[in-house]
């Protein structure tokens, strides 16, 4: 697939065939699969009951679907998920107690986060592995079929689509390091949760673009697919973006978050650091390509968190549309870059300054700086 930020951003440098067949694949693969998914099962175990009971809900329906291989379009019978969560509770709780394996290639054993000398065993048979930490430390792993590689000046951009492992958690953009995971399948599972919900509702008017644009209501498989390609190039967009963002705050963001407890603190600074993210690669080539389509899907699914600490660019937004001249929201998305660096940076000024004395944080204080970040 040809990127429309090729010249700017990204550049494709190979495709490999998932086809490739070796003495590793007919030996190892099937058992690496088996180690990953225990690891990830182990992991759902410990953290999945975190969630609240409706995102809990929601994430074991997907989850479902993916486990038994469901089509997207295809209606659930409700009978039959409840007895599989269920079922999917009582193996978790016998499973808590248990370690995490590492993961055997051949003779060698490897942890499992060392993405780096594990990819370089099975990307060049054409899969792909990730292993890190997401939201409140969670860890998230994955093993995938590699479709293709693509490179920026100072990253590796790995871009899977079937996925053998994972967790119920399947974010679809992830960065780690030198590299960027892309997981085609999570995102089209994404995409289709977001269209069925529009469906359900029909009260978001940019969505209504987004779904006439791509002609979900007569080719709606091929309409996911589009949609999908296009999401894919945002998506990496959006990764790139992040890097850059923590590049400009500095050493020290990823401990803000990393020591953060209060789990609505820890939301809120991540929104901090994405709004940060697109204003600097997103919303620019957004803007900048006149792409509308794009526009209308990211403002449909911001979330209402981000719609609370960015109301500048909400309102910018309802402005371009009704009158078609965009340069405020040029201005905004400008501003907007030098308001969340500013206030990035002041976060993680404030986290170094509270723990060289004590790991105890002033939520209060903590509660101020994060209204100030509402722009």
């Amino acid at each position: 697939m040809t990127s429309r930020y090729h010249n700017s951003v990204i550049e494709v440098v190979s495709v490999f065939n998932t086809g490739m067949c070796s003495q590793f694949l007919s030996t190892d693969l099937p058992k690496l699969v088996e180690t990953v998914q225990h690891n990830c099962d182990i992991a759902d175990a410990r953290f999945a009951g975190e969630d609240t009971l409706c995102i809990y809900l929601l994430k074991m329906r997907e989850y479902y679907r993916w486990r038994t291989d469901a089509s997207l379009n295809e209606p659930l019978d409700s009978e039959q998920l409840g007895n599989w969560i269920q079922h999917m509770e009582m193996n978790w709780e016998e499973m808590e107690s248990q370690d995490y394996l590492p993961l055997k290639l051949g003779d060698q054993s490897y942890d499992r986060f060392d993405n780096r000398r594990i990819n370089e065993i099975i990307n060049p048979l054409g899969y792909v592995y990730s292993g890190g930490l997401g939201r409140r430390n969670q860890p998230v792993f994955f093993l995938g079929q590699l479709e293709n590689v693509e490179t920026t000046a100072n990253c590796t951009v790995l871009i899977s689509d079937k996925e053998l492992a994972r967790n119920i958690a399947a974010p679809p953009g992830m960065s780690h390091r030198g590299y960027i995971y892309v997981r085609r399948d999570a995102l089209r599972r994404y995409l289709a949760m977001q269209i069925e919900e529009w469906r359900l509702s029909r009260k978001n008017e940019a969505m209504l673009n987004v779904m006439a644009h791509y002609g979900f209501d007569h080719t709606p498989d091929s309409a996911l697919e589009t949609l999908l390609d296009r999401e894919q190039e945002n998506l990496i967009l959006h990764e790139i973006g992040e890097r850059i963002a923590e590049e400009l705050i500095g050493e020290g963001w990823r401990n803000v978050i990393k020591n953060t407890k209060d789990p609505i603190h820890e939301l809120k600074l991540r929104a901090v650091r994405d709004n940060l993210a697109d204003c600097v690669t997103s919303l620019p080539a957004f803007l900048s390509l006149r792409d509308q389509i794009s526009l209308d899907f990211y403002y449909a699914n911001m979330t209402p968190l981000r719609r609370e600490m960015f109301p500048s660019f909400c309102a910018a937004y309802q402005s371009a549309k009704s009158v078609g001249d965009y340069r405020k929201l040029r201005n905004v998305v400008v501003q907007g870059r030098k308001h969340w660096l500013k206030m990035s940076r002041e976060l993680v000024s404030f986290r170094e300054r509270n723990f060289q004395r004590s790991k105890a944080v002033d939520i209060e204080y903590v509660d101020r700086l994060l209204e100030r970040c509402v722009f």
